[in-house]
């Protein structure tokens, strides 16, 4: 995807090979840091993704919590998946951002009545 946005962006010709004035890092970089504030979609995905692992954690009684669960993780614990041989390729993409995310999550106790995850 990412690829068809530059060449769109720098392409002359329909077909031709267009000149790129810019890295790709710099073009998304926002606007106020001399970047034309395009997006990485691939972390933009992650992000989306990672919310719907927040969702997945906090939201037990929701409908997509119990489908995901019955089906990848009957015990409960999104990390530790059972293997099954042909996931979806939702549970795949969703499994994939717990996998990145799972290392930044910790617990921050601030008094007896709030424990926020980090």
């Amino acid at each position: 995807m990412q690829s068809k946005i530059c060449r769109m962006w720098w392409a002359s010709k329909e077909k031709g090979r267009g000149w790129s004035m810019f890295a790709w890092e710099r073009v998304c970089h926002p606007k106020g840091m001399r970047g034309l504030g395009f997006r990485d979609l691939q972390l933009f995905n992650l992000a989306l993704l990672g919310r719907q692992v927040w969702r997945i954690l906090t939201y037990k009684d929701t409908l997509c919590y119990q489908v995901l669960s019955s089906k990848y993780f009957p015990s409960g614990d999104l990390f530790h998946p059972k293997s099954i041989d042909k996931p979806s390729y939702t549970w795949s993409s969703i499994l994939a951002a717990a996998k990145a995310l799972e290392n930044g999550f910790g617990w921050q106790v601030s008094d007896r009545n709030n424990i926020d995850i980090l």
